[in-house]
């Protein structure tokens, strides 16, 4: 009996190995962090400021350059002059966010907020209670007067680097906390992306073009896909006009 109750102790424990592993491997195109801050985008509309929270994807990790990560090819692809404004960075979990990038927000007086997070805590084991927590507390916080885009858990299944059985284990538990993100955008009424459904199968049929040279991250092609993602879900969302007037 204590054997048996130690299987799964042991198998948590070659996951962790596991994890760590994958997270150390390979290396990307141009390194991290890449300077993704600045005006982007073109047009006559009223310039609106973007800013972005989360984990590297937000950060722009994979990316060959600043153009092809996914902040700077969503706001080209808004098709208006546009602030991008990044407090995301590689490693954070939802708490990190709330812990480190929330209270920056407020400062920035941002007309759109993107929230990309979940998928290292996915890697770091995080339970699916502190996830909700944490996440709740992380939406709770950000400025009333901004449009808020939850970004979804992406298909942690489709990683190329993580081997069997911690990829299968990994899908599992990123579409948990994906149920999460997907619950508190329809609690409050943000718009949510389906960064799993909406680019999971394609990056899963084609990993040597969606994913980048460390095996781990989208490549420019893959932002290129969560991008278009983004920009069907928050169609009609966005403000008219900018209250960041100052930029």
């Amino acid at each position: 009996m204590v054997a048996l109750l130690g299987l799964p102790l042991v198998a948590v424990g070659v996951l962790v190995v596991e994890v760590g592993l994958a997270r150390r491997g390979g290396s990307t195109p141009a390194g991290s962090p890449l300077l993704l801050e600045g005006a982007v985008g073109e047009g006559s509309s009223p310039r609106l400021a973007l800013a972005w929270l989360g984990d590297s994807t937000a950060a722009g990790v994979g990316a060959s350059s600043p153009a092809g990560a996914l902040p700077t090819r969503v706001g080209v692809g808004l098709e208006r002059p546009i602030d991008v404004r990044v407090l995301a960075r590689s490693g954070a979990t939802v708490s990190d966010v709330v812990q480190r990038q929330l209270p920056a927000v407020a400062e920035l007086s941002p007309d759109v907020v993107f929230v990309s997070v979940g998928a290292n805590d996915v890697t770091h084991l995080t339970s699916r209670a502190d996830f909700g927590d944490a996440y709740r507390e992380l939406v709770d916080g950000l400025p009333e007067s901004a449009v808020v885009v939850l970004l979804g858990v992406p298909d942690m299944g489709a990683i190329p680097r993580l081997a069997q059985p911690l990829r299968a284990v990994a899908g599992f538990r990123g579409r948990q906390l994906d149920d999460v993100v997907r619950k508190v955008a329809a609690e409050t009424g943000h718009a949510y992306v389906d960064i799993d459904g909406e680019t999971g199968p394609a990056m899963r049929s084609d990993t040597e073009r969606f994913f980048a040279a460390d095996r781990y991250h989208p490549s420019d092609a893959g932002y290129q896909l969560w991008a278009d993602a983004m920009l069907a879900a928050v169609s009609g969302r966005l403000p008219r006009s900018g209250v960041n007037q100052s930029s």
